[in-house]
């Protein structure tokens, strides 16, 4: 699954609230302590495609609502998520981004302010597995659609990496580098408008 598969299949997983509850204990409180604190972050990330390639890059959160993959070259593509798009920049393409409305991925919990996972609409299971968590995000009446797992380490709690499987069954993993946190990151970063006249005066012409 190339990197414009990867965001089209996490984008189309329409979940609805999940009707199972989760019992709480100390790690669901750390999931929920850690993911409501990520109020920004940055770290390097490298993500496998089931083809078989690598493209790696950086990824950019500020809450509320703002996430940001600037992949390396000879990609150049760049996903923003403004707290109400996500906009795929595609170097290769002439028409624009591609737009998805924000709500409809998984990975926009990542940058709720206040994050419970057991109210979540996303979040169908928490399992615990070696030192880890894994949080599975689908939607229970169309799982064909496909599905997607955050891994997180539990002591300490950090994000670690997140997989993405489209209605075929073929699987992107996309690994991150420690994330540093609380640091200050500029609001044009994350703005579509900005974004696409930057990257139309970068890659016009490709």
């Amino acid at each position: 699954m190339n990197r414009r598969k990867f965001i089209g299949a996490a984008a189309c997983l329409a979940l609805i609230p999940a009707t199972g509850v989760f019992a709480q204990n100390p790690i669901i409180d750390g999931l929920n302590s850690y993911l409501s604190g990520l109020t920004t972050a940055q770290a390097r990330f490298r993500q496998e495609n089931a083809d078989g390639t690598v493209i790696d890059g950086m990824f950019y959160l500020k809450k509320p609502g703002q996430m940001r993959f600037e992949y390396d070259a000879p990609s150049y593509s760049l996903v923003i998520a403004s707290g109400r798009t996500i906009a795929i920049f595609d170097a290769k393409s002439n028409t624009g981004p591609q737009r998805y409305p924000q709500n409809r991925t998984p990975l926009s919990l990542l940058s709720m302010a206040n994050i419970d996972v057991t109210n979540s609409r996303f979040v169908r299971r928490i399992e615990q597995q070696d030192g880890r968590s894994f949080v599975t995000l689908f939607d229970p009446e169309k799982p064909q659609n496909g599905s997607m797992i955050m891994i997180f380490d539990n002591d300490p709690m950090a994000l670690r990496e997140w997989i993405v499987q489209d209605r075929s069954g073929l699987e992107t993993r996309v690994y991150l580098e420690e994330l540093q946190t609380g640091i200050e990151l500029q609001n044009r970063l994350f703005n579509i408008g900005y974004n696409q006249l930057q990257f139309e005066r970068e890659h016009g012409d490709n």
